[in-house]
């Protein structure tokens, strides 16, 4: 009895002893397995934080040359003249205004036209402002150098206090080389094409946006708000674009020649 009772302890003990070693042969492989997913979690999140920054560089990438067809850094085969158009005032800002007409709006009026004669004739066209809102001066001129354009034209319209007789255009040139000529070209198609009383060009003119451009550049006052004749063209679509035509026959002459 005391012998079958010392084999049955021993066959009890071997017994234990090999469900021990099962057990930790299993926790063993558990803790391994645990152990490489957590390697490859770690390793994932950093190749799921790569894709982003891979589509960040592709995006600027794509926005490079976005700003390239828009006239910046021009390539050989994007070297088309890149024309800044700016219509003045904005936003808060109403420029000159008589009653509810205010000057930001038909200066936006006309320049969107302007823009779309020129695209229509193949030129790369960049605006300071394409909705009403307030751009400061410096970010003018800030587009114009950033886009590298080859020239600058700024859209105005006139007032005089107390006065609602005087009409007519005038037009700034800018100090830099060829803004002379561009305002030449421009006058003479724009009167052709209006018929409006002849203001004259005012030469090296130290306006702030024609002052701190460095490319040809000229500032366009297309009539008096003030004047009541003057004002009611100018709130007509069709002698807006009348105005649009002229300074975009003008604008092509200048860069053909």
């Amino acid at each position: 009895m005391i012998r079958q009772r010392r084999r049955e302890i021993r066959r009890r003990r071997r017994r234990n002893q090999i469900i021990l070693r099962c057990l930790s042969f299993a926790v063993a492989v558990f803790a391994l397995t645990l152990g490489i997913k957590g390697v490859v979690e770690g390793i994932r999140p950093h190749q799921e934080e790569a894709k982003p920054k891979q589509y960040a560089a592709q995006a600027k990438a794509n926005s490079s040359m976005k700003l390239l067809s828009q006239g910046g850094e021009k390539s050989q085969e994007d070297a088309k003249p890149c024309i800044i158009l700016d219509a003045g005032h904005g936003g808060k800002d109403p420029g000159t205004l008589w009653g509810d007409v205010y000057e930001k709006d038909i200066n936006l009026a006309i320049t969107k036209k302007l823009e779309q004669v020129l695209v229509e004739q193949g030129y790369q066209v960049v605006m300071t402002r394409e909705e009403d809102e307030r751009v400061v001066l410096k970010e003018r001129v800030q587009i114009a150098q950033e886009n590298r354009g080859t020239l600058f034209v700024s859209i105005h319209q006139n007032a005089l206090e107390n006065d609602t007789v005087t009409e007519g255009m005038e037009i700034y040139s800018s100090k830099m080389p060829d803004s002379q000529r561009l305002a030449e070209n421009i006058w003479d198609s724009l009167l052709a094409k209006t018929g409006a009383k002849d203001k004259g060009i005012t030469e090296n003119s130290d306006l702030f946006v024609l002052d701190n451009t460095t490319m040809p550049a000229c500032l366009i006052e297309t009539g008096f708000i003030t004047s009541s004749r003057e004002r009611e063209l100018l709130l007509d679509e069709e002698y807006q674009q009348k105005i649009a035509q002229g300074i975009a026959e003008g604008i092509i002459k200048f860069l053909e020649s």
